[in-house]
């Protein structure tokens, strides 16, 4: 028989694998389903990693978020309490405008020229002993009342005006702006 190659216009209708081949086509056989089961599983190892990856993502930037929000609190809650303390040094030194504080004071009471009493800390009252106001004003001494702080009793009603209520009030709205 001759080992020539012959053309043929017809497609093959059989073939037969011949005894020193079946080795070599199982083993390709084996080799093509390993790959294919390797990249299946690598394909769906990388999908899973990745849903892994985006769920520690998206948690990652939640406790962010809720850091940064702490954070703020904090952060403005410290402010107001380094105000607190700086206005006590300055008002235990007396460096504040007790007359100014008062004459503003009496103007936002509303009652202009009216009777009115200025309640003060006896410190502070010692302090503005000699200072002339309005007439119809009475300054008094008021244990009750802390240093810096001005009460204006007038027959509308008591006109507070205080430290520690002005930084209450400063911490709330800065409370209110970090969220």
């Amino acid at each position: 028989m001759s080992r020539e190659r012959i053309a043929l216009e017809a497609p093959a209708v059989s073939a037969r694998v011949l005894a020193h081949g079946v080795a070599s086509v199982e083993g390709a056989l084996l080799e093509r389903a390993f790959a294919a089961g390797r990249e299946q599983g690598l394909a769906e190892g990388l999908a899973q990693a990745g849903d892994g990856l985006d769920r520690a993502a998206a948690r990652l930037s939640a406790l962010e978020e809720e850091a940064r929000a702490a954070l703020a609190r904090t952060a403005s809650e410290l402010a107001v309490e380094i105000a607190r303390v700086l206005l006590r040094v300055e008002i235990a030194r007396e460096n504040y405008d007790l007359e100014k504080l008062v004459r503003e004071s009496l103007a936002e009471s509303g009652v202009g020229r009216g009777a009115c009493v200025v309640h003060l800390h006896p410190a502070d009252h010692a302090r503005l002993a000699s200072v002339r106001f309005r007439s119809g004003t009475t300054l008094a001494p008021d244990e009750g009342v802390a240093r810096g702080d001005v009460h204006v009793e007038t027959p509308l009603g008591l006109l507070v005006r205080d430290v520690d209520g002005a930084l209450e009030i400063i911490g709330r709205r800065l409370q209110e702006a970090v969220g």
